[in-house]
């Protein structure tokens, strides 16, 4: 039997693992072919990131490009390369992660202005309706513009929840809401909801092929449903026409959640945030933030975030944060400083690096002494290139849960652990207690 590896590039008799080798290394040492899916994982995140800022500076992507480029030629073989290498090839990887995020952030800003905080309806809707899932801002824009005055309501979904706090976008008065939670309950609520569902990135949930709501889905660019109406060169003419021919939705759930904590907001907040550290008002930060992916696992951060004491701030951002955002966390004692800090998308996890040099200059303490926890859920590419970014500036102990990515083998994880601290999550309280003791 003759077979290609893509990994190699090469025709083999019997396939990888025909000699003996682990099945997906084609020869390659384990660790390092571990390594190698890192860095291909990473760069995938990493893509994504640079596609929204090629959509919005593109003379901004070269140093970036360059980075993608290379780490995919190293990865063609490890030859010549060992154990370092490929590690310091990851923080390579992890420093465009830095680099793309910060761009894209300013990128956004400067185009749809800086967030505000802002109290954003929870599946409550009405009449003709577009509901958006994904992270494509410069996309979402271009829609509210061709459905103004279209007599029809459009709402967010998952990582759109954001785009609420964006002045350039918020000032649409028919853009009314947040339907729905993390991008894994797609499915469930496509089935209550009447009008039409554009996914604009990556993080879908493919219909089976005889869902009765599939004609009422489309994509964009390079999201692909079988069975889904592709938007092409931002021509919403179709999704209009079939939005006005549905029938109208109603929910309404009395549910609020909050957004628009950009960190350029809640640095203006610094005299008071400080004021709060030194009074003993806040004693510590914790970023739980992170992919959401299925299953009860999740609850973790739930019970984590839930059982915080009152002088504690949590930072977020990412679709995890639906696992907790539906509490109201009010605002440390005798302050206006809310409890809660909503940064934005995945991608805006650069905010909370942003906040924390912050700290560190004006407290004059190292970013991995300040009272600052982290706690992370994993799920796919993007949450990669955020662990690299954070690896790549030196952030140390972090808890990362609710399961560990299978191409961490037992190798790479003491490497991590015994640089970066790095730790896996256990039960919430247990850990809970221990954070609040260092």
């Amino acid at each position: 039997m003759s077979m290609f590896c893509n990994q190699c590039e090469m025709s083999m008799v019997g396939g990888c693992g025909s000699d003996g080798q682990i099945v997906g290394t084609c020869g390659k040492d384990e660790n390092l072919s571990n390594l190698q899916d890192t860095m291909v994982f990473g760069l995938k995140g990493l893509s994504a990131y640079r596609e929204h800022l090629n959509e919005l500076e593109p003379e901004q992507t070269k140093t970036v490009d360059d980075v993608i480029s290379e780490t995919l030629y190293f990865t063609l073989t490890n030859v010549n390369f060992n154990f370092d290498d490929h590690i310091k090839q990851l923080m390579k990887v992890g420093s465009a992660g830095v680099e793309v995020m910060d761009k894209l952030s300013n990128a956004h800003t400067s185009k749809f202005g800086i967030p505000t905080p802002v109290v954003v309806p929870q599946n409550e809707v009405e009449g003709k309706a577009i509901l958006v899932s994904g992270h494509n801002l410069d996309m979402f824009e271009e829609l509210l513009k061709a459905t103004e005055g279209k007599g029809i309501n459009v709402y967010t979904h998952s990582e759109m929840l954001p785009a609420h706090g964006y002045p350039e976008l918020k000032k649409y008065p028919h853009l009314k809401g947040n339907v729905g939670k993390a991008w894994f309950d797609q499915v469930k609520l496509m089935k209550k909801f009447k009008g039409t569902f554009v996914v604009n990135t990556n993080c879908i949930v493919p219909p089976s092929k005889n869902a009765d709501y599939v004609d009422r889905v489309f994509t964009y660019k390079i999201v692909g449903i079988e069975g889904a109406t592709e938007i092409i060169d931002n021509d919403f003419t179709e999704l209009i026409e079939k939005t006005l021919s549905c029938e109208d939705t109603n929910m309404n759930d009395d549910l609020t959640l909050t957004t628009g904590h950009h960190y350029k907001t809640i640095l203006t907040m610094a005299p008071q945030i400080l004021e709060a550290i030194e009074s003993k008002k806040i004693s510590k930060f914790f970023v739980i933030a992170g992919c959401d992916a299925p299953g009860k696992a999740g609850n973790y951060f739930r019970e984590m975030a839930e059982n915080l004491p009152k002088d504690c701030v949590i930072i977020t951002s990412s679709c995890g944060k639906f696992r907790f955002n539906d509490i109201d966390f009010g605002n440390i004692e005798g302050t206006d400083i809310p409890r809660y800090l909503d940064l934005g998308q995945c991608n805006d996890s650069n905010g909370a690096v942003e906040i924390a040099k912050a700290l560190s200059g004006a407290l004059d303490t190292e970013i991995n002494d300040l009272p600052i926890s982290i706690v992370l859920s994993w799920m796919e590419q993007k949450a990669v290139i955020v662990l690299l970014s954070l690896f790549s500036l030196g952030i140390k102990d972090i808890y990362l849960g609710p399961k560990s990515p299978e191409f961490i083998s037992d190798d790479i994880f003491n490497f991590l652990s015994d640089t970066f601290n790095l730790k896996y999550t256990g039960n919430a309280l247990e850990d809970l207690k221990d954070l609040l003791a260092n």
